[in-house]
């Protein structure tokens, strides 16, 4: 089995904050007996995100994604998944009571 993983996020690639998702994805899989296959880096940008998502879907590979999962307007991953599955994308809130 191939376990691949996608990061996603514009402040990892320009260097604004340090990558700790590889490492510590490794560390897990290797507490496992599991190794990682491959890696792939994605900006927040939904020409990027989907296509990753759309041939990790596809690959059959165990995938784990990380990031781009915020409040704030430039994360489009659940957009992005839904898209690349051809699946409607639908926001639904909870309010706290």
């Amino acid at each position: 089995m191939n376990i691949g993983l996608i990061i996603i996020g514009d402040e990892i690639l320009s260097g604004k904050r340090q990558d700790k998702h590889l490492p510590k994805v490794i560390e897990l899989l290797g507490a496992r007996g599991l190794s990682l296959s491959w890696a792939r880096y994605a900006g927040d940008d939904r020409a990027l995100i989907t296509p990753a998502l759309r041939d990790a879907f596809a690959s059959g590979d165990l995938v784990f994604s990380c990031g781009g999962i915020g409040a704030t307007p430039d994360d489009h991953t659940r957009q992005c998944a839904a898209a690349a599955l051809a699946c409607r994308w639908r926001c639904t809130r909870v309010r706290a009571t």
